[in-house]
C-alpha cells in the first residue's frame, strides 16, 4: 500500500533512541519506504520479503523473493522492528457491522501478522496498519497467550480514496511482554501531535484530549470514535438536563422481530439497528426488515412510547443509538447491548408536558398547511389568508431570528427591518439574498477545499466559460458555486465515508446543518430571487410606490421561506474570530469572539482546539469538539478605527491582485480595495479564475 510520509515520520520518531538494529518488512514491495525508515532509525540491516520479480538489492536492503508466509515459517532469527503494511485488497473489508464469522476466522494478513510477531526481539516492536475489526478477532487473545501485547491503536486520518472502503484504519504497535492497557488515539499529518502521542505513550498517561492518547483496558477496548461519541453524549446529556436511566429499567423485554400481544400495542416500539432508520410504533411502519430491528416492550409508568420515539431522533438519541450499534457490532448482540446502555429521561409528568407541547406545535403546523390549502383553492382570498397567517405567527418576530444568524447576514436583515422606505427595503433584501448565496458558497468551499485539492476536482469543468466570471462575481455565480459544491458534499455523504467525514470538514457541524447548507430547495429559492431581480432591473425606469410595495411583499414571502429553510440551525454553529491563545500539552485554549447577531460588540468566549487558530482569520465553530473550520478568504471583518464599529466585507471582484470588497451594512465605508495575493491564489487554485 502507499504509506503517507507522515506515517513514516511517526514511525521513525517512535523508534528514535531505541537503538533498533534490524528491520523486517514481510510485505516488502515499497523499498523506498523501507529505506527511509532504515535511514531515519539508523538501523544496520533491513530485510524485505516480496513475491514481485525484480533484480538486485537497492538501498542496501536484503531482498528475499517468494511467498511471505512460507519464508516466515522457515525463519528463525529475530528482528527489532517489523513493518506490516498489507495490500489494500487483503487489509480492506466491506463497511458494516462485524459478523460473527469474522470474529473467529483469520484473514491471510492476520496469520502473517501472527507469524511476524513471533520473530520480534525482546525489546522490539511490530507496527502494522489494520482495520478496526482487529480487536474483535480471536487473534488478539492468541497474541496475548504468546506473550505479546498491543501497546497502541491509533486511528489514522487518511484521505478518502475509492480503493479504501473500510470505516476506520488503525496503526497498531505490538510488543513482547504483558500489559493490560492499550493507548487509543488519532494519528494525523500534524508532526507536533506525533511528539505528544509518543510522550504520552512513554509516560503511560492520558492526553488532554482522547485524540492525543487515551488508555483503556484491552478487555474493554473501544475505538477512538466510540470514545469521542461517549464524550459527545456526556456534553449533550448535560445540555439535556435530565437524569440518566438504565434502559433495562424501563423495558420488559427486548427481542428481534415482532413481539408481544395485542394488549401490548400501547407499550411497544421498534428500534432499527441502523441509526439512519427511524424508530416506529408499529412493525408495519419499519423502513427496514423486522429482523433488523429490536422490538421493545416498555414497563408501564416509566416512559411514554411517543416520547421515546422522539427522543431517539434527537442529536443525543442518535448518538446513543450509534454507540449501541458500534458496541454491539452484530444484530445478534443488539438486544443485550441495548439492555446494558443508559438513556436520559425526565419524570413522566414532564414527558407528558413535552408531548402536549409537541402536539400544539404539530397542530400549528397543520393549521399552517390548512391556510396554505385555502390560499391555493381560493386565490382571491389573500386578505383573509394573510390575516389568519398573521394571527398564527403572532409573537414569532423576525428580530429574535436575526440574533441567531451570523453577523454578516444579521446586520443586513437589521437595516432592512429598521428601514421604512419600501424601495430601500427591497434593496436591502436583495443584498441579503446575494450575501447569503456568497456566504453559503464560502462555507461549502472552505469545507471542501482539502478534497478539491487532493482529488483535483474542478467545480466548473462542465462550464469552463464560467471560470472568469468570478473576476467580477455576480449573484448567479455564487448560486452556481452553491449548487456545484452542494453536489460534491452530497456525493461524499452518499459514499462510504457518509456524514462522518463531512461533519469533521465542517468543524464537527451536525447533520442537520450540513443538510441545510446543501439543500437544493434553498438553492432554488436563491435562483428565484436572482430571476426576480434580473426581471425587475430589465424593465428599467423609476418604480412607483405601488411597484415597490409589490416587490417588497414578494421578497418578504421569499424571506419567510428562507427562514423556514434556515430555521435555528445557526444556534448550534457560529462564526468566530480568534484572539490570544495558550498552548499546553497538545491543546490550544483560545479567546475568541462570536461573530453573531446584530450587535456591534461581539460576545467573547473561551474554546479549546487541537489546532492553532490564526488571529485575524475567521472560523466556523460548532462547540461539539473537533477542529474549527477555517473560512477561505472570501470575507473580511474590519473594525474601523474612526467609528470603532465592525464591518463585514464580501469579495466582489479582482483585477490583477487588486480586490474590491463590499459591505452591505456599513454605510460609512461600503467598499474598499486592497492588494490581496492570498485571495488571488485562492481563486486560481479553486479554478474560479484562470490566473496569469
Amino acid at each position: 500500500m502507499d504509506v503517507p510520509d507522515w506515517i513514516t515520520t511517526f514511525i521513525t520518531s517512535y523508534a528514535s533512541g531505541k537503538n533498533y538494529q534490524s528491520i523486517l518488512s514481510p510485505y516488502g514491495d515499497d523499498l523506498e519506504l523501507l529505506h527511509a525508515i532504515k535511514e531515519g532509525t539508523a538501523a544496520v540491516e533491513a530485510v524485505a520479503i516480496t513475491d514481485t520479480p525484480a533484480a538486485g538489492s537497492p538501498y542496501g536492503i536484503q531482498v528475499i523473493r517468494g511467498d511471505p508466509a512460507s519464508i516466515l515459517d522457515g525463519c528463525t532469527r529475530l528482528f527489532d522492528l517489523i513493518l506490516l503494511f498489507s495490500p489494500l485488497d487483503q487489509r480492506n473489508r466491506t463497511p458494516g457491522p462485524i459478523t460473527e464469522e469474522e470474529t473467529g476466522n483469520h484473514p491471510p494478513h492476520y496469520d502473517l501478522l501472527s507469524a511476524s510477531a513471533d520473530l520480534l526481539s525482546e525489546r522490539g516492536a511490530l507496527i502494522a496498519i489494520i482495520h478496526s475489526g482487529f480487536f474483535l478477532n480471536t487473534i488478539v487473545g492468541e497474541l496475548s497467550q504468546s506473550g505479546l501485547f498491543c501497546e497502541a491503536a491509533l486511528t489514522l486520518r487518511l484521505e478518502p480514496s475509492p480503493q479504501l472502503q473500510e470505516e476506520e484504519q488503525m496503526l497498531i504497535i505490538i510488543r513482547r511482554g504483558e500489559r493490560e492497557m492499550i493507548m487509543a488515539g488519532e494519528l494525523t499529518p500534524a508532526r507536533e501531535r506525533h511528539e505528544i502521542l509518543i510522550r504520552n505513550l512513554t509516560l503511560q498517561k492520558n492526553g488532554k484530549r482522547p485524540e492525543l492518547g487515551y488508555f483503556i483496558r484491552r478487555s474493554g477496548y473501544r475505538s477512538l470514535h466510540e470514545i469521542l461519541l461517549e464524550e459527545q453524549i456526556s456534553r449533550l446529556a448535560e445540555e439535556h438536563g435530565t437524569p440518566r436511566v438504565p434502559f433495562s429499567g424501563i423495558t420488559r423485554s427486548i427481542t428481534t422481530g415482532a413481539c408481544g400481544t395485542l394488549q401490548d400495542a400501547g407499550r411497544r416500539i421498534y428500534l432499527p439497528f441502523s441509526p439512519a432508520a427511524p424508530p416506529v410504533i408499529s412493525h408495519e411502519d419499519l423502513s427496514v426488515p423486522p429482523s433488523d430491528a429490536a422490538c421493545i416492550l416498555l414497563r408501564p409508568g416509566t416512559v411514554e412510547p411517543e416520547y421515546l420515539i422522539h427522543f431517539f431522533q434527537t442529536a443525543l438519541g442518535r448518538d446513543i443509538r450509534e454507540l449501541v450499534m458500534r458496541r454491539s457490532r452484530t444484530m445478534q448482540h443488539f438486544a443485550s447491548t441495548l439492555a446494558e446502555t443508559e438513556i436520559y429521561l425526565p419524570p413522566p409528568q414532564i414527558q407528558a408536558e413535552v408531548i402536549a407541547i409537541n402536539a400544539s406545535i404539530e397542530s400549528a403546523r397543520d393549521r399552517l398547511r390548512s391556510i396554505q390549502r385555502e390560499l391555493w383553492m381560493r386565490p382571491k382570498s389573500t386578505r383573509s389568508v394573510l390575516g389568519k397567517l398573521e394571527r398564527l405567527r403572532e409573537g414569532e418576530g423576525i428580530t429574535e431570528w436575526m440574533e441567531t444568524l451570523p453577523f454578516p447576514l444579521a446586520s443586513i436583515i437589521w437595516i432592512y427591518y429598521a428601514e421604512r422606505s419600501p424601495a430601500k427595503k427591497v434593496g436591502h433584501l436583495l443584498n441579503f439574498f446575494e450575501a447569503s448565496a456568497e456566504f453559503i458558497a464560502g462555507m461549502l468551499l472552505s469545507a471542501l477545499d482539502p478534497i478539491l485539492r487532493d482529488e483535483e476536482i474542478d467545480l466548473l469543468d462542465e462550464n469552463p466559460g464560467f471560470r472568469d466570471i468570478y473576476m467580477n462575481a455576480t449573484f448567479r455565480s455564487w448560486i452556481i458555486l452553491c449548487r456545484r459544491s452542494g453536489r460534491q458534499v452530497r456525493k461524499k455523504i452518499a459514499g462510504d465515508g457518509g456524514y462522518e467525514e463531512m461533519e469533521r470538514l465542517f468543524g464537527n457541524a451536525d447533520r442537520e446543518f450540513i443538510d441545510m447548507v446543501t439543500s437544493k430547495r434553498l438553492f432554488a429559492l436563491l435562483d428565484e430571487v436572482a430571476d426576480l431581480r434580473n426581471d425587475w432591473k430589465g424593465h428599467g425606469g423609476i418604480t412607483g410606490e405601488r411597484d415597490d410595495e409589490e416587490q417588497l411583499a414578494t421578497l418578504e414571502r421569499l424571506l419567510e421561506r428562507f427562514r423556514e429553510g434556515i430555521r435555528d440551525h445557526f444556534n448550534h454553529i457560529q462564526v468566530i474570530l480568534p484572539g490570544a491563545a495558550e498552548y499546553r500539552e497538545g491543546i490550544f485554549t483560545c479567546q475568541v469572539q462570536s461573530v453573531t447577531g446584530t450587535r456591534a460588540r461581539f460576545q467573547g468566549m473561551t474554546i479549546t482546539s487541537l489546532i492553532p487558530l490564526d488571529a485575524g482569520s475567521l472560523y466556523l465553530y460548532s462547540g461539539r469538539g473537533g477542529e474549527p473550520m477555517k473560512l477561505l478568504p472570501f470575507f473580511r471583518l474590519i473594525v474601523h478605527p474612526e467609528t470603532g464599529e465592525p464591518a463585514w466585507y464580501f469579495y466582489n471582484r479582482i483585477e490583477g491582485r487588486r480586490v474590491r470588497w463590499i459591505s452591505y451594512h456599513y454605510e460609512a465605508e461600503s467598499e474598499c480595495e486592497e492588494e490581496e495575493e492570498e485571495v488571488y491564489e485562492m481563486l486560481r487554485d479553486l479554478g474560479l479564475i484562470t490566473g496569469e
